[in-house]
């Protein structure tokens, strides 16, 4: 087995590239203003993913001739404690003291075993929303809900409340089947007409039973 070896010589164009430090000290389009006596202006890199602004240091790679170049990195920050990352396809992501926001066209976050989420407040803002949930469990100290038009579907519903109170401006129900209910005391407060219409009707009381009224007919 034979093998050849070649020695790579540089071109002239790739020797004319030099490192170099400036900093930067305005955003024009695309470029970097700098504060450079050769390179006036730079684009970034697509290996510098954090944005240079405007007081910090940043290196520099230019090719002799030019007065452009590219920042390769950004060696000091005027202001540390904050930053923004252009990431392929336009995200963004932004980090000051307050926190980190990222903004995007479409976010997706896949946990194939278990995603949590911990904060002190949770504020969700959407026009439109959809979850959907095998098993839901929730606890809650204080539950409150507004809503314009709500539609609940369930195959059986089951709930236990210490104490219920509704107020309603209309109410109307329709139900197939058997209507029972079961309570220790029942007490209907009718302003106005009150009717009560079926095929058979049957009151069975154990004790007294009253009916007063100023007309009363029977038949």
């Amino acid at each position: 087995m034979s093998a050849t070896v070649h020695r790579l010589t540089p071109t002239p164009e790739t020797s004319a590239h030099s490192l170099g430090t400036a900093t930067v000290t305005g955003i024009s389009g695309e470029h970097f203003l700098l504060s450079h006596p050769e390179i006036l202006k730079a684009r970034l890199a697509a290996s510098c993913l954090l944005t240079p602004e405007a007081g910090d240091t940043v290196l520099v790679s230019h090719a002799a001739g030019h007065d452009t170049g590219f920042i390769l990195a950004i060696l000091q920050r005027n202001d540390p404690d904050s930053g923004s990352l252009n990431l392929p396809g336009g995200a963004q992501l932004h980090t000051n003291q307050a926190g980190v926001e990222l903004q995007t066209q479409s976010l997706y976050l896949n946990s194939a075993s278990h995603l949590q989420l911990n904060s002190g407040t949770l504020d969700i803002n959407s026009v439109s929303s959809t979850v959907k949930v095998k098993h839901w469990q929730g606890w809650f100290d204080t539950f409150e809900s507004c809503a314009v038009n709500a539609s609940f579907t369930a195959k059986t519903f089951s709930s236990q409340v210490g104490r219920l109170i509704q107020r309603l401006k209309e109410s109307f129900r329709k139900i197939d089947g058997l209507d029972e209910t079961r309570a220790g005391r029942v007490r209907v407060s009718v302003d106005d007409h009150h009717h009560i219409e079926a095929g058979h009707v049957t009151h069975t009381a154990k004790g007294f039973v009253k009916i007063d009224g100023q007309k009363i007919d029977l038949g």
